[in-house]
């Protein structure tokens, strides 16, 4: 046996996931607000800590599940409750890593074009009344407005969990709309078997595959998802031909011949 076959060989032997007694409580939220910006925003914060709650419960029900599922008498309500509360998971964590996303490209626009000044003026109106999340917006504003490097460090951010976010948007897309994720798509095409899962045999998480028409690009886990986040701090910051064959990879040619306009 040459070298290289005993490194295949002992790298297909280690377990794909760490036991769910390794992974600190804290650890999800804390991975989010290392994000440029993010901890800074009160209500971010607390979204990061429920959406790090939930993963703790599902990790621990995963990990229930997958012990137990080739018991004579396997937990058919657990199983089923995994199966429902997992899609909820997932459209949490989207949509707080979508708002995050969203802030820092305004912020970013507004310094491209020198509109942070009026942006930030404009929420800090005298409304008559405290409204505690335009307070924090044009907060945000002015600490851009004074440190140029958050504004790059944002930036940077984005480019480095664009990867993470757009394989969780793929699967978003196709659970929530019935959609394939396509940019660019004026037309999305139909998902093919949106909400169908099964559960991984590694973690007992429960596992979606993305397919756009007959390709299937890949199968991920919720719990796939939560470790991306988790990893955020460690995440390295993609070049232009790795982001460029990602989206290849992600958008693969049509095979359906209709999407061809073949009658």
């Amino acid at each position: 046996m040459g070298d290289d076959d005993f490194i295949d060989e002992e790298y297909h032997d280690r377990p794909r996931y760490r036991p769910v007694t390794e992974i600190d409580p804290g650890e999800l939220a804390d991975a989010l607000k290392t994000l440029a910006g993010f901890s800074e925003n009160t209500f971010l914060v607390m979204q990061a800590h429920q959406l790090g709650m939930v993963d703790n419960l599902l990790n621990a029900l995963e990990d229930e599940v997958m012990r137990h599922q080739a018991d004579d008498d396997p937990p058919r309500e657990q199983m089923a409750l995994l199966g429902a509360m997992s899609p909820m998971w997932i459209y949490a964590a989207y949509e707080l890593q979508r708002t995050w996303r969203q802030r820092c490209e305004e912020v970013i626009r507004l310094a491209d074009n020198g509109g942070l000044d009026y942006k930030a003026s404009h929420l800090e109106r005298d409304l008559g009344y405290r409204h505690y999340d335009r307070e924090l917006r044009a907060q945000q504003l002015r600490d851009a407005q004074q440190r140029p490097e958050l504004v790059e460090q944002m930036r940077g951010d984005l480019r480095r969990t664009e990867i993470a976010f757009t394989m969780l948007e793929f699967i978003r897309v196709a659970l929530a709309k019935h959609e394939v994720s396509k940019r660019g798509s004026k037309k999305p095409p139909i998902a093919f078997a949106p909400g169908l899962a099964r559960r991984s045999r590694h973690c007992g998480s429960m596992e979606y595959e993305m397919s756009n028409g007959r390709t299937i690009i890949d199968t991920v886990a919720r719990r796939d998802i939560a470790e991306m986040i988790r990893a955020i701090p460690q995440a390295e910051t993609p070049s232009d031909e790795t982001l460029e064959s990602f989206w290849a990879y992600m958008n693969p040619p049509d095979v359906d011949p209709f999407a061809r306009g073949v009658p």
